[in-house]
């Protein structure tokens, strides 16, 4: 998996980074550190490498410093998710993992965890969040949330089974692997007022934030296949393309590319025709007009700053994994089942 080399992603979108990163960066970390988040020297340095604040900046490019660092806290948390159970669970069994899982959900609906860093960080932060907000952005954003965090079961179980998908069932759950969904509807809280129902649910909009998370999935797949291969990690487009078809490293990575061409072009159409359309259909309020075409903006000027930070970070190196390898973080959020 060594020589790769990376295509140049069509992402023809503007780039914005958060003015406000550097502030909003200092409260991510004191957070990080006040709940125990980072609390080794090879955690710590997994957490910079793979710059939570920076990847933040480039969702929110429009966000007060004070949504900011909120959605900053929330990145470094399931980054730390992540590498917990993408990289160091290397037994990866489906029981104990899907009872972390199950928990972790579970604070979302108000139900008691094990005490634990990630859990802990996890209530706390949900209970600022939600306040304040309405019914139906909560279901929103616990649907999509959970989403991401029930792929990690399902992929244990995958590999526990011995069965490896193809590439379009794959993405039916990569979209919400990725995080961006859940993200995006982060976002509203930027806006002056909470998009309708009718908006969150259209076609249209549907279509353009599939089309935005699968983009920006698969060019996370080509920038992490040589790490997620070394680790044994056989979810990737990259690596399914390859055993699909007996093809080479680099052939796969130009498919990839070629997906994430038309996902680009989905997303270009959606904004320029579709959704414009169906908010025009749906007569609805100016300030509500405005916010939803502000919200549908972002998520396309999020698939060329995700490139952007996928091109800066040090997160998907392999150098902490080509010798001996104990984890980058305690073993705290997984526990062994009978």
């Amino acid at each position: 998996m060594t020589g790769m080399r990376i295509p140049d992603f069509y992402a023809p979108f503007p780039l914005e980074c958060n003015p406000h990163m550097q502030e909003a960066s200092r409260v991510m970390w004191e957070w990080i550190d006040s709940h125990g988040l980072a609390a080794t020297t090879k955690a710590r340095a997994r957490m910079l490498n793979t710059g939570a604040d920076l990847s933040g900046a480039y969702v929110w490019p429009r966000a007060e410093p004070g949504m900011l660092s909120l959605g900053l806290r929330w990145l470094a948390l399931t980054f730390r998710i992540d590498d917990q159970l993408d990289e160091d669970d290397s037994d990866e069994q489906p029981g104990s993992r899907s009872q972390a899982i199950e928990e972790l959900c579970g604070i979302l609906h108000g139900a008691p965890a094990q005490p634990s860093p990630v859990a802990d960080a996890l209530h706390g932060l949900w209970e600022e969040t939600r306040t304040g907000t309405p019914a139906s952005w909560r279901r929103v954003f616990v649907a999509s949330f959970e989403a991401f965090l029930r792929s990690y079961t399902l992929e244990a179980e995958l590999k526990a089974a011995g069965r490896i998908p193809e590439l379009p069932e794959y993405l039916g759950w990569r979209m919400y692997s990725v995080g961006m969904p859940w993200l995006w509807d982060l976002d509203e809280l930027r806006l002056p007022l909470f998009l309708p129902d009718s908006v969150r649910t259209c076609e249209a909009m549907s279509t353009l934030r599939r089309a935005g998370s699968l983009h920006i999935a698969l060019v996370n797949d080509v920038f992490s296949v040589e790490r997620e291969s070394m680790l044994g990690y056989p979810y990737n487009a990259v690596s399914l393309i390859m055993r699909a078809q007996g093809c080479s490293l680099q052939e796969a990575v130009a498919q990839v590319a070629g997906l994430v061409a038309e996902h680009a072009r989905t997303v270009s159409r959606i904004l320029e025709t579709d959704l414009a359309a169906e908010l025009r259909h749906q007569h609805l309020p100016p300030d509500a007009h405005a916010a939803a075409l502000d919200y549908g903006q972002n998520i396309a000027l999020n698939l060329r700053g995700q490139l952007a930070w996928h091109a800066s970070v040090r997160r998907y190196v392999t150098t902490d994994i080509t010798g001996p390898w104990a984890g980058n973080y305690p073993d705290d959020l997984l526990r062994q089942t009978d």
